[in-house]
């Protein structure tokens, strides 16, 4: 749809399956919170979850009438399109990285809202992971949420998506 769309992430049951290129450059104090979710349900157990980054989408979902591109009915049609693309880039990353046949598993997906979810670096994990972040929550929760499960007085699994799509609060 003539937008730049990078998938960042992909995760099921809590584990971190791909960190796209673009996040490996990210300095480990960058967070990202204009990532949007996708939640692919399957017929085996817990769902997938797809996180991409686009700025033009992000920037009309927060401020509608900054991309002339994206009126209600584009922005609607533009999460199906994407949702659609990355399942295709799931189920061949799957079956070539992790000998997962998965194109017989995923029935649906769903996206959430934006301002759910930061991209941030946990250091004990040695890994990204795309913390559950609402706008009711103050600007440092993803970090001090990161510093916790550094600590270990939290689990990674208690802030990100396992079973369902993120709570927008």
């Amino acid at each position: 749809m003539g937008h730049n769309v990078n998938v960042v992430s992909l995760t099921r049951s809590g584990e971190v399956l791909y960190t796209g290129d673009i996040v490996n450059s990210y300095p480990k104090d960058h967070l990202e919170g204009k990532i949007f979710e996708i939640s692919f349900s399957t017929r085996s157990g817990n769902p997938y979850f797809a996180y991409y980054y686009c700025e033009a989408y992000y920037l009309a979902v927060v401020a509608p009438g900054s991309d002339p591109t994206f009126g209600p009915r584009e922005t609607e049609d533009f999460r199906s399109a994407v949702s659609q693309s990355i399942v295709g880039f799931l189920v061949n990353y799957l079956k070539s990285s992790c000998q997962i046949d998965a194109s017989g598993d995923i029935i649906s997906f769903s996206h959430n809202s934006a301002h759910t979810n930061v991209l941030t670096y946990v250091e004990t994990l040695n890994g990204w992971y795309p913390i559950q972040h609402s706008d009711a929550e103050d600007e440092d929760a993803s970090k001090r949420k990161a510093g916790d499960i550094n600590r270990g007085h939290l689990n990674i699994t208690n802030v990100l998506a396992i079973d369902g799509i993120s709570p927008s609060e």
